[in-house]
């Protein structure tokens, strides 16, 4: 898959993004809600098999699949964040997700990246709304969220389990719905 906005590139992974993929996802932001993506493994290399397994599936447009794609710039091709969706186990719904290099906050390249995946995963499917859930303390995903068109539709405590990668006991659940 290939996308191509006014500021970034969204593609599928490729071996060239193991080193920006292992630094990125080591960033002290990052790594506060998405700590599994350190468990690939303790070098570059380690996330080779983790992109050659999405490269199997590169020409899939099945969104219910757990997919991740680099968001890169385009005059150098650099990647700088990912953006994704697949099917949320726990919920039974198709969720995006995204993290951007903490070098790239606040520049507006998420949101062009969000709105854009979310734009082609309506395009491609017939699924009436796509989820976020996301951590009640990261407020700066919730804020951008917002900005994306998602709405929040609840506040969610889990009863005798933790959802994985967040902080607090509680997340939002935001929805966005086809227009």
């Amino acid at each position: 898959m290939r996308i191509e906005t006014k500021h970034v590139i969204i593609r599928d992974f490729e071996r060239k993004d193991a080193e920006n993929l292992y630094r990125i996802v080591r960033e002290k932001d990052i790594f506060r809600f998405m700590a599994d993506w350190t468990e690939i493994g303790d070098s570059p290399e380690a996330y080779w098999s983790y992109i050659d397994w999405h490269q199997k599936k590169k020409n899939s447009t099945d969104i219910y699949e757990n997919k991740r794609y680099v968001i890169a710039l385009p005059d150098t091709d650099e990647m700088i964040g990912s953006v994704g969706m697949g099917l949320e186990d726990t919920l039974n719904e198709v969720e995006v997700a995204y993290f951007m290099s903490e070098k790239y906050h606040n520049k507006g390249f998420t949101k062009e990246a969000l709105n854009a995946l979310v734009d082609w995963c309506f395009s491609v499917s017939d699924i009436e709304y796509l989820i976020l859930t996301i951590d009640c303390v990261n407020i700066p995903s919730c804020h951008l969220a917002e900005k994306c068109g998602f709405e929040l539709f609840e506040k969610r405590t889990p009863i005798s389990h933790k959802q994985p990668n967040m902080e607090s006991d509680s997340y939002f659940y935001y929805r966005k719905y086809r227009n």
